[in-house]
Formats: structure tokens, sequence, C-alpha cells
């Protein structure tokens, strides 16, 4: 293996946004842009093979011919594989150069092989239908297709199921199935290791009890209203019937006046009379029946239209409660959803206070959260941070919520003091000696920081942030690194295909971008810049799907995108195990090897789909200096998780003091490979 020096340049799906007016004054801030580019084709300078080969595509490769026995020879059947264009055409293979916005091609491809039985490609064809490129979004033929896969044990396919279920997606949102689903996938099973998670069981339980009581409340009400109908039906004929009696009998009538006026027998016109007379009282009596036939129907119909205005203001509060409700995440401590009794936290002794930080999520509207009866107000991102006293014994945190729709979440733990807790210092050397024992694999970065553009404006911090990563990696933790800087479309996409030649099944690859980014508002689709890209012109920008479409074809167990921008496409962070560092010697052996093992495939980015900061660090930006002291400070493994949270409450506080509102984001990227494990920063 060549050894890189300051070689691999981070690609940033993430890219840093398009320099907002103001802030550009200000020299501030770069950040997603929202626009709607035109598409054009790029001209590819002398020499190079086209930029679009080096993306990934569904590839046929040639069959092989086989021989059975000194006499039989036959062909087997064409392997399937992602792989990129050129590639596939060195091997002899076979693709369709499609429109990337249509998948239904890709599904040709797999599907085949799907209905025989392999799971990765059961599970490309449900991510073909849950991505609707092309198709329209099903949801449920994902799920069936994602289950297949998911009970052969298909890691990746069991992530997509539990991404189904947390979310509600073609399947009743069940929290805890989802929870199940991420633990079977990381192989985070054993009953002595908790898998900590963003999920809050009890606020999806109770949520999902009030949606089940009014959805039977409106069942209930529909059944009674079809029986109103089937009545108002009924009485509608009766009144028909009887309106079809009334006039018969006044044609009789009619009739029998007539012949009594003609008639000169005295005793025939006695007898008309008589019969007219009693066809008068008949006709009383039809008209009474009428208007009592006519008021139940009314009754009837009034009824019908009260209880079917009350099912459709029902169905409408049904429809609200299918939204999430209200969500509580606790950032630090970290705290594990266990199978049974309360979730506890140690404290040290003596120690007076301990701050609670997390984050609210209520899509309704939030009314009120508190701590243990004391109001806290979340920041607009939802983020709270709250000191809660320490007492001489245990004592239970209860954090609870209340979304606009009445509904509520609430999350407990115990906070208990240890005279036995370790220190710090004391937890890096236990998961310094636990981890020296267990094999990570190599490690790999490639990191790339674009400031001279050609047609965006010039950045001032993105190069210098960039080579002060790629040194921290090298020097510190023995990545092999390549930087490179100012890159163009065809650069970065060829070093990204450089680093994945040099990739084996168990290394690790860190990929930084620092530069501008764009996105689009009508898609949502998210753009990585490379220097040469034009403004309103999609031809030499590289989508973050590309970059997931490469993430996907590399054999590398962990892959860590950090960009100093944004990224669309990633899922929630429930996926995404925990450390932590109280576990016994045996069991963090057990959660590392794990997470050595376990394929992942995350992003930690600057500032979500918001403008972030390009300066307010020094030499850095708020994101790169702050990322840069948790690699320079860490005196142990630390895992990306943990960085996250660290790195953003210094992005917080450090945007704040310039009037800014700034939160990095971590979770695992969609399509990409993810299986539930974590990247994990071994020093040296």
């Amino acid at each position: 293996m060549r050894h890189y020096e300051n070689e691999l340049d981070t690609m940033s799906w993430l890219h840093r946004l398009a320099i907002l007016p103001l802030f550009l004054l200000l020299g501030l801030l770069i950040g997603c842009g929202a626009s709607q580019p035109k598409m054009a084709d790029a001209a590819q300078p002398s020499g190079r093979i086209s930029a679009d080969k080096l993306l990934p595509v569904d590839c046929l490769l040639p069959a092989q011919m086989r021989k059975l026995g000194t006499q039989m020879t036959y062909l087997a059947p064409r392997r399937a594989i992602k792989t990129t264009a050129a590639d596939c055409e060195i091997r002899g293979g076979e693709y369709v150069a499609y429109d990337r916005a249509d998948y239904r091609t890709s599904l040709n491809v797999w599907l085949e092989k799907a209905k025989q039985g392999d799971p990765e490609a059961q599970t490309y064809v449900g991510e073909i239908y849950e991505k609707g490129l092309g198709l329209p979004n099903d949801y449920k033929t994902a799920h069936s297709w994602y289950s297949k896969a998911a009970e052969q044990g298909y890691s990746r396919a069991q992530i997509n199921l539990g991404y189904l279920y947390e979310k509600g997606l073609g399947v009743k949102q069940d929290r805890v199935t989802a929870l199940n689903w991420y633990r079977r996938a990381s192989g985070v099973m054993d009953d002595d290791i908790d898998y900590a998670s963003a999920i809050e069981v009890k606020a999806a339980t109770l949520a999902e009890e009030q949606t089940e009581v009014l959805r039977q409340e409106v069942e209930r009400r529909e059944r009674e209203i079809k029986s109103l109908k089937a009545t108002l039906s009924l009485a509608q004929n009766q009144l028909r019937m009887q309106r079809e009696s009334l006039q018969d009998a006044k044609r009789r009538l009619r009739i029998l006046k007539l012949q009594m006026q003609n008639t000169s027998d005295t005793t025939q016109a006695n007898d008309l009379k008589q019969a007219v007379a009693a066809q008068q009282n008949k006709i009383l009596q039809l008209e009474n029946q009428l208007t009592e036939l006519q008021t139940k129907a009314q009754r009837n119909q009034q009824s019908l239209d009260r209880k079917a205005s009350a099912v459709q203001q029902q169905k409408v509060m049904l429809a609200e409660q299918k939204q999430s409700g209200p969500s509580i995440e606790v950032f630090d401590p970290t705290i594990a959803i266990t199978r049974s009794g309360e979730p506890s936290v140690r404290v040290r002794a003596g120690s007076k206070a301990r701050v609670i930080s997390g984050r609210i999520d209520a899509p309704a509207g939030l009314i009120s959260a508190s701590i243990n009866g004391n109001p806290i107000s979340p920041d607009s991102n939802g983020l709270f941070n709250s000191a809660v006293s320490v007492t001489e014994g245990e004592k239970r945190v209860l954090i609870q919520v209340n979304d606009k729709l009445g509904r509520q979440a609430e999350f407990s733990f115990m906070l208990i003091p240890e005279q036995r807790l370790v220190k710090t210092e004391a937890d890096n050397n236990q998961v310094s000696r636990v981890a020296g024992s267990i094999d990570f694999g190599r490690y790999f970065a490639l990191i790339i920081g674009n400031d001279e553009y050609q047609n965006f404006p010039p950045l001032q911090t993105a190069i210098n942030d960039a080579k002060n990563v790629a040194q921290v990696l090298k020097n510190k933790y023995g990545f092999n690194t390549r930087f490179i800087r100012n890159a163009d479309r065809y650069t970065i996409l060829s070093a990204l295909n450089e680093v994945k030649s040099k990739l084996n099944e168990n290394d690790n690859l860190l990929i930084y971008y620092a530069g501008h980014g764009e996105r689009d508002v009508g898609t949502l689709q998210g753009y990585w810049l490379p220097v040469d890209a034009e403004q309103e012109n999609t031809a030499n920008w590289i989508p973050n799907s590309a970059i997931s479409d490469l993430l996907n074809t590399m054999q590398a167990k962990h892959i860590l995108v950090v960009a100093d921008s944004c990224y669309s496409g990633s899922m929630t962070r429930s996926s995404v195990a925990r450390l932590d560092t109280q576990l016994s010697d045996e069991n963090l052996k057990k959660w590392l090897k794990v997470m050595a093992r376990t394929p992942s495939r995350t992003v930690l980015t600057s500032g979500g789909i918001a403008p972030v900061l390009d300066s307010g660090g020094g030499e850095h930006s708020v994101f790169a200096k702050a990322f840069l002291d948790e690699l320079e400070q860490a005196s142990g493994p630390i895992d990306a998780y943990k960085i996250y949270l660290r790195v953003t409450r210094k992005v917080q506080r450090s945007a704040a003091l310039v009037g800014f509102d700034q939160t990095p984001t971590y979770a695992p990227i969609k399509y990409s490979g993810h299986s539930g494990g974590e990247f994990i920063f071994v020093k040296g």
C-alpha cells in the first residue's frame, strides 16, 4: 500500500452554501443556497475520460463460461454489481446510461436476482421502490423486499426496514420495532449492552395509544353513519312509495268525481258519492302518513349530517394525530433505552449539579417543556441545556413535553451518586486499554479544500481548515491522507475512485470537504461545488446522491463524511449506536468489537441546510475550529457521535457570539450501505 502524504481529500456531500449577500459583506458565511439550476453538458479537457464515467452504475457483467466434467460446458448467470461506468466497460459489462432521476433501468438489473432470493438484490429493489425515482413511491413494496432480505440477516435491509417502522412509511409507525431492527443490524443484541437511541419509547407508545383511541371512535361513528344511511334510504323509499300512492289516490278521486258528474242514475250517483268520500279519507290518511315520513326522513338526515360533520372533524384530528408526536432526545448524559427498568446515570459523589442537554421535536408545535417541573425553553432547533441539582441519594429526572394537539411525551432516568465512579481520565484509559486489543483496520482520509472558485465568491478558510484536518489525522491518528486543494469535478471524482481502489473490507475512510455547496429548492437535492462549478448550470456540480452511490460501491467497513456545508439524504440518528464508557471491560470490549465489524456510513455536517459561517474560529471556520479541537484534545479512542455532541455545543456558542444560529448535524447516509455501526477514531 502506497503511503499517502496529505493525500486523501475529504469529499463532502455537504457543501458550504452560497454566501448570502449580507454576510458576504461581513466576510463571514457560506452555506447551501436554494436554486433551480439549468442542466448542461460539460466539456471534457483533452486527455481525460468523461467525469460521468467515474460515477456508479448498475452493471451486468458478462456470463462466465463454466465446465461440468469433461464433456459439458455452460454459461453461468450474469452477475449484477454496482461499480463505475468506466470499470463496467473495462470488465466488458453492460449498463444503461440512464437518466439518473429514473431508476426503472436499475430495477431491470436487480429484479430477477431479487426474485431468486439474493438479499443484496432484494435490498436494492426495496430502495428503488422507496426512492420512487422514475416510479411512484411504494413503501409497502419496499417493506416487502426489505423484509425478505432482513430475515436472511442482511444488515443493510434491517436498517432500511427499521427506518420505515420509525417513520411509519408503508407500515404502522412502531418505534420499538424500529429500535429492535437497528439492534439486529448492528449486532448489539446482548442484554448486557444497551443500544442508546434517539427513540423515546414512552412518548411514542403514548401517542400511538391516543391515535388508536381516536381511530376506534372514528370507526364506531362511521358504522353509525352507515346504519343511518341505510335507515334514511329505507325512509326515502317509503316516502317515494307513499307519494306515488297519494298521486294514484288523487287520480282515482278525479275519475270518481267525473263519473259522478256524468251519471243521471240516482243510485249510481249515491254509490259514486260514497266512493268519493272514501277516497278523500284515504287521501287524507296518505297525506298524514306522508307528513310523518317526511319528518322522520328529515330527522334522519339531520342526524346523519351531524354525525358526518363530527366524523370529518375527527378524521382531521386523526390526520393531525398521525403527525409524529413530540419526542425527547437526551444527548448528555448518554442515556440508553433499556429493555426493562428505568435507565440510570452515575454522577460523581460530591457533584452539586448535572447539566442535561438534548433536543425536543414537536412537529405539531410545542406548548410547554419542563425538567422536574421547571420550565425549559428550547431554541428554534429544539435544543436545550438545563442544570439539575444532585442530591446525596438517588434522584429521578423527569422531562415532560406537551404539543399543540394535546399530546404528551415524557422521559425519565435516575441520577445515582457513585463513590467508585471513575474519572474522565480513567474512562479514557479504560477505553484505550480495551481498544488496544482490537483490530480496527487501516485508516484513510481524503481531504478537499476549495477556496478559489472561478464563478462563485472565493472562500477564506476552506483550504486552511482542510490542511490542518489532514495534519491532525495523519500525525495523531495515523491516517494515510491525501489532501487536494481547489479541485475541479474531474479531480474530485477521480480522487474518490482512486482511494476506493485501495480500500479493503476492514478499512476506515474519512472524507472531509470544505467548500461551496448548493441546494435545489424544488428537489431538495444538495450539491457539492468544485472550483469549476458555474452558477445556474449543474454540468460540473456533484450531487449528494452521486456521492452516496460512490460510497455504496466502496469496500471500507466504516466511512465518515465530514462537511463544512449541508447534506441532503441522511436518515435519523436512531440507527447509530452510542458508546457508554460506564461499561465493564468485558462489555466495553464486546461493544467495540461489534462496532469494529459492523459497517457504517455516516455524515457530520457543519449546519444542516442553512448557511454556515466561513470564519469565526480565528484562522478557521467555527465548525472546523471545533472539530480540530476535539481531534487534538481527545486522549483516547473516541466515536464520531461523541465528537458531534461536543462540536455542536462549541459551534452553537461561537456562532451565537456573532448573532448567528448554526447547529451541526450527524446521521447515517441513506442508500449507502449503513448497517448500524459507528466510526471510531483510534489514537496513533
